[in-house]
């Protein structure tokens, strides 16, 4: 039996449907995937030995039911928190390659960013190896259609897309009565001596403008460093401060040092006091929970609109 080549195309487009093959699950193999390295892997089999060395592949893994195919991961994929119960493989960069030959994986779920130069020695050793980089929800959905294909479970991957989609199309129907003039301005992004915040292309700027809000850097491309002055300008209406660290002591300080920033005590978000802090995971990790943050801050904008 030929291979049959499934090449996913990607778009800026996240409402769509995605298709459905006449192959039967069990009739799938061999199969030839196109990953984000726009390179082609061949799957002669099921994979039944799995590491995932990104936390939002291995979000989509647990998502899809499938984690008791993964035999490794690394030490960053900590959510949900059976994923701790996998075997820990290090670093995501450098990769533990005698951990990973140990292991004795079909098949390696890898990161395209830094990874990216680690990835040819992975398939030198003769490891199937599918890199995913989502920098969009639409590429988020498509990454879990890979996946699920590659496991040889199309129909669960299906079944995730269309309740995830099912729940962004009720938020954009939501803010369909918004209007530009309408929509909060929302600033988002470090404290620190440089102030970093997400731009136009990033997952937050898409989540921002989708749960309603105006993203107050969405003119810049990427992640920018911008000035203290410009986000005074800008008279941000909320202010969201992402965090990987959420108990109280410290969240409450993260506010009270924005509160205390030398010439921003009179942007409306700070004199109303919303100014919010959440789990950057939501944001960052281009899994499934990425819609997760996306209600969030559907709640929280609606939350300062009718107050």
């Amino acid at each position: 039996m030929m291979p049959m080549a499934i090449l996913l195309t990607l778009s800026l487009l996240v409402l769509i449907s995605f298709p459905v093959w006449g192959n039967s699950q069990d009739n799938l193999f061999p199969i030839t995937l196109v990953d984000v390295l726009n390179t082609e892997v061949t799957l002669l089999q099921k994979p039944e030995r799995i590491i995932s060395i990104a936390p939002h592949t291995t979000e989509i893994i647990f998502a899809l039911g499938l984690e008791n195919k993964l035999v490794g991961r690394s030490e960053f994929c900590n959510y949900p928190l059976e994923a701790e119960n996998i075997e820990n493989i290090g670093l995501m960069s450098p990769l533990n390659l005698e951990k990973i030959i140990s292991l004795k994986p079909d098949l390696v779920l890898a990161y395209g960013g830094y990874q990216a130069k680690e990835i040819p020695r992975l398939r030198e050793l003769g490891f199937k190896v599918l890199v995913t980089e989502p920098t969009s929800l639409y590429e988020m959905l498509a990454t879990i259609e890979l996946i699920s294909t590659a496991c040889g479970e199309p129909k669960k991957g299906r079944e995730l897309i269309a309740n995830l989609q099912e729940r962004i199309n009720l938020i954009t129907s939501l803010n369909t009565a918004i209007t530009e003039t309408d929509r909060l301005k929302v600033f988002t992004g470090s404290n620190y001596e440089t102030i970093w915040s997400p731009g136009k292309g990033t997952i937050f700027d898409e989540l921002i403008t989708l749960a309603g809000g105006q993203n107050i850097v969405a003119n810049l491309e990427g992640w920018v460093p911008v000035s203290a002055e410009l986000v005074a300008q800008a008279e941000p209406d909320i202010i969201i401060i992402s965090s990987g660290i959420m108990n109280p002591e410290e969240t409450d300080k993260m506010k009270q040092d924005v509160i205390d920033h030398p010439g921003w005590s009179q942007i409306p978000a700070i004199r109303n006091n919303q100014i919010f802090t959440v789990n950057e995971d939501l944001f960052y990790r281009e899994g499934p929970r990425l819609v997760d943050g996306l209600e969030l801050l559907y709640e929280i904008f609606t939350q300062v609109r009718e107050k």
